[in-house]
């Protein structure tokens, strides 16, 4: 019996890293489920804010591509166009051959233009499932907000969505997808496909002396660089930060340049420039915590892939990755209480070896917990069918 041919939509994806969290969820998912379906990719050649497309890509027609060692080919259209046009996206939707559309996101022409054909009847009997990937968290919605309120009114007055289907990745993505769309709008649920943890945590090697902690994310408004350097301004602390991740906010990252010239003397700080995924889990290994005081995070794959390795994270309250204090795997704290995050790191700095040690071993347990559970086999295929 053939494969269901499933299209997915989205302006970047591999080798593109640095738009994030989406590109690696859709690579493990089409990995994973790739034995079951037929997956194609509709994408652009070129990586986020980057004006020179992929080397050795071919552009404007479908390729075979092979994304980790293991896996078998996808077949990917990239286009030479950032934007590409209405003409261009739906010839490259017919070509595909695929009965389901598969939209990560809602903001470019990927969404809005597959939801115009649809309306207009372009594309018959066609199954369309738009993915919101953190982008509903009010976190996400309070970055240029009178815009996005607007946007999003106008796609519902015109009946953009009503055939449309729904992929939440958490509990909370479902109610916000109630909360936007109306509660009568068709939801899946399935958790987003993680790598596989490390086979065991890594021993800790945590210095009396000082505190190594790493950053790894966009830099822009919705990370919260520049509110944890701000606070870091107070700490009495000696610790190293190294921050990792491609800049998509060029103001917002000479704010925090600016922030970083501030810091006492106690606090040193290394931008290490963009880390490709396949690194990200070694890279944490050299630290002895994980920060990211995140607006908001659908999923969060590198605090998964920091607690994989056993490495505990410092973050907010706004992920899937909550009661770590109660776990003693890391520690959830209010981004707007600078004390708390302040007596944190104290904490962290003078725990012993072996404190730190429990502390790494639970991490890795709640990332191993969270990979044996996920039935995403089940929940994609209910996602699918």
């Amino acid at each position: 019996m053939p494969k269901k041919k499933i299209l997915i939509l989205y302006e970047y994806f591999y080798p593109g890293f640095k738009a994030g969290g989406p590109i690696q969820s859709l690579v493990n998912m089409v990995v994973a489920l790739q034995h079951q379906y037929e997956f194609y990719v509709a994408t652009t050649a070129y990586d986020l804010q980057t004006a020179t497309p992929y080397q050795n890509v071919v552009c404007n027609k479908w390729v075979e591509v092979q994304l980790t060692p293991n896996a078998l080919p996808v077949k990917v259209w990239y286009s030479s166009n950032i934007k590409p046009g209405y003409k261009e996206l739906l010839q490259t939707i017919l070509t595909s051959g695929c009965t389901t559309i598969y939209i990560n996101g809602f903001y470019t022409n990927y969404f809005l233009f597959p939801l115009l054909y649809l309306k207009l009847g372009k594309l018959k009997n066609m199954d369309c499932i738009v993915a919101p990937r953190g982008m509903l968290t009010k976190g996400a919605l309070s970055v240029k907000p009178f815009r996005k309120k607007i946007y999003f009114t106008v796609i519902k007055c015109f009946g953009l969505l009503k055939t449309v289907r729904y992929h939440a990745t958490n509990t909370e993505e479902v109610q916000e997808i109630q909360s936007m769309f109306g509660r009568s709008s068709s939801i899946t649920l399935a958790s987003n496909v993680s790598k596989p943890p490390f086979e065991k945590f890594r021993q800790s090697t945590k210095n009396n002396d000082e505190l190594r902690l790493v950053f790894l994310a966009l830099i822009s408004p919705m990370k919260n660089l520049l509110l944890l350097l701000q606070y870091l301004q107070s700490c009495s602390n000696t610790i190293v930060l190294d921050i990792y991740g491609p800049v998509k906010d060029k103001a917002y990252w000479q704010q925090c340049l600016q922030a970083i010239q501030a810091l006492p003397k106690n606090i040193k700080v290394h931008y290490k420039g963009d880390a490709e995924p396949h690194t990200v889990q070694n890279i944490f290994t050299g630290y002895d915590a994980m920060i990211l005081i995140t607006k908001g995070e659908n999923f969060g794959h590198a605090i998964y892939e920091s607690l994989s390795v056993g490495t505990p994270v410092i973050i907010s309250h706004f992920t899937p990755w909550n009661n770590l204090q109660e776990k003693k795997a890391g520690w959830n704290i209010n981004i707007n209480n600078k004390e708390e995050l302040l007596t944190t790191l104290h904490q962290l700095s003078k725990m012993t070896l072996q404190e730190h040690n429990d502390c790494s071993n639970n991490a890795w347990h709640v990332a191993k917990d969270y990979y044996e559970q996920s039935n995403y086999t089940k929940n994609y295929n209910n996602l699918f069918s």
